[in-house]
């Protein structure tokens, strides 16, 4: 599995180059708006809605949209939209090799144990 979505809160310093992070979020996180689907911890998610609600205090317009580095706007856009019978299945299909995971402890989990692999090859391919 690879990550595919980049953390919003614009101050993220934990990607691999100092930057914002990339991790993995799966399609029903998504489309169901989860706070995986715009940060890459609950903590960030926190700040960037901060973030959000500063910016529309000063009428600013902000782009919603989860920053997936694997689709296009338009993707991005139906995905978001996707109902969620259809964003799990989706994700059941792309999670696959994990499907005793999604079983025996449930998608979020199986999510967070995704990343936990890819931030211990991130620390890897850094040293």
């Amino acid at each position: 599995m690879k990550a595919n979505h980049k953390c919003k809160y614009s101050k993220c310093t934990l990607g691999s180059d100092g930057g914002r992070k990339e991790y993995y979020a799966c399609p029903h996180c998504d489309a169901s708006q989860s706070w995986r689907s715009m940060a890459c911890c609950k903590e960030h998610y926190e700040l960037y809605v901060d973030e959000v609600l500063a910016a529309r205090a000063k009428g600013d317009t902000v782009n919603l949209l989860p920053d997936r580095t694997d689709m296009e706007t338009q993707e991005t856009k139906a995905l978001v939209k996707m109902p969620l019978d259809r964003a799990l299945k989706l994700t059941k299909e792309e999670l696959k090799d994990y499907a005793e995971d999604i079983e025996e402890i449930g998608i979020s989990a199986t999510v967070d144990k995704i990343n936990a692999v890819l931030d211990k090859q991130t620390v890897k391919s850094k040293s």
